[in-house]
C-alpha cells in the first residue's frame, strides 16, 4: 500500500501530540501533572485500526488517563476498548465520559428493517469498562488526592444528545478545588458560566477528518466556533484541550487532519 493510500485510508502510524500547558492553578503540592487523552475511537469492529493504536500504548506512563467518548460504535466492543485502556499505567487512575456516537447510532446486528438509528446500553458499557478499571463519570465528580492536596475530575457526556448535566456534575464540586473537566464535545466549554473549571479535556472534532488546502476542515461537528480544530486553545479565559482522536466516522478517510493521542503535561509556576 502507497503512503498515498495510508494518507487517505487513516493508516498513519499513531501520533503522540506533547503539549505542556504552565499554569498558577495548581497547588503547591503539585509540582506538575502528566494526562494521557484519547477519544474518538469509533471501534466497530474486530480487528480495527483504533484497537492496533491502542496496543501501541500498552505500558505507557501517565498520572491521568482520560477517555473522551465516542469510543464504540458497537457495544460489543467495549470490553476490548476497556482491556486496552487497562494496559496504561495511569497513576492516578483511568476515567471516561460517552460520546454521541457511543450512546446512539445505526442498528448492529438483528434489527427492525424500519428502525434508522439505535440507543445503546450505557449502563451495561459502563460496567464492561469498570471491570478493567476504567470509572466512567457520566455528570458526576470524583475527588483525588495528589501529593497530599486534592483534585477533583468531573466529566460530563455528549451535550447535543441530552448527556450534559453540568448542575448534577458540579453538585459535589469544591469550588477552591483544582478542577478538571472531561467533556465529549468541546462545546461544553461554552456553556460553564461562573464554574471553576481549571482545564477542559474534549475530542469529537476529529481535527476536521479532512481538511482542504486554502479552505481548511469541512466541519468540526461543533455548534460553537473554536479557535482552531484541535490542540491547545483559551475559551472563556480558560484553557480547553482538544484531542484530533484516533478513529473515523462515516468514511475511513482522514485528510490533511491526522488522528492523535495528547500527552498533556501541566507544570505548576509561580503567580509573581
Amino acid at each position: 500500500m502507497t503512503i498515498l493510500q495510508k494518507l487517505f485510508l487513516g493508516l498513519q502510524p499513531l501520533v503522540t501530540t506533547r503539549q505542556v500547558l504552565p499554569t498558577t492553578r495548581l497547588p503547591a503540592a503539585i509540582e506538575s501533572l502528566s494526562i494521557l487523552l484519547v477519544s474518538d475511537l469509533h471501534v466497530g469492529g474486530r480487528p480495527h485500526r483504533s484497537l492496533a493504536a491502542l496496543d501501541e500504548l500498552a505500558g505507557r506512563e501517565t498520572d491521568l488517563l482520560i477517555a473522551a467518548g465516542d469510543l464504540v460504535e458497537n457495544e460489543r466492543f467495549i470490553s476490548d476498548v476497556g482491556e486496552r485502556l487497562a494496559r496504561i499505567n495511569a497513576r492516578l487512575g483511568a476515567f471516561a465520559v460517552w460520546g454521541n456516537h457511543d450512546a446512539f447510532g445505526k442498528p448492529q446486528g438483528r434489527a427492525p428493517s424500519w428502525l434508522r438509528d439505535e440507543t445503546r446500553s450505557l449502563p451495561h458499557m459502563e460496567a464492561a469498562l469498570a471491570a478493567h478499571g476504567i470509572q466512567t463519570l457520566t455528570n458526576r465528580s470524583v475527588r483525588l488526592t495528589v501529593d497530599g492536596a486534592p483534585l477533583q475530575i468531573v466529566g460530563t457526556g455528549d451535550t447535543h444528545l441530552g448527556l450534559c448535566d453540568l448542575d448534577a456534575a458540579f453538585q459535589d464540586v469544591d469550588s477552591t478545588v483544582v478542577t478538571i473537566l472531561a467533556a465529549h464535545n468541546p462545546d461544553t466549554a461554552f456553556q460553564l458560566a461562573e464554574r471553576r473549571v481549571d482545564l477542559t479535556l474534549s475530542g469529537h472534532t476529529h481535527g476536521g477528518q479532512v481538511a482542504l488546502p486554502f479552505v481548511g476542515p469541512l466541519t468540526l461537528r461543533t455548534r460553537h466556533h473554536l479557535p482552531q480544530p484541535s490542540g491547545l486553545m483559551y475559551v472563556q479565559g480558560r484553557p480547553l484541550v482538544v484531542s484530533a482522536g484516533v478513529g473515523t466516522v462515516g468514511v475511513p478517510l482522514r485528510f490533511n487532519a491526522p488522528g492523535d493521542v495528547v500527552d498533556l503535561r501541566l507544570v505548576r509556576i509561580d503567580a509573581d
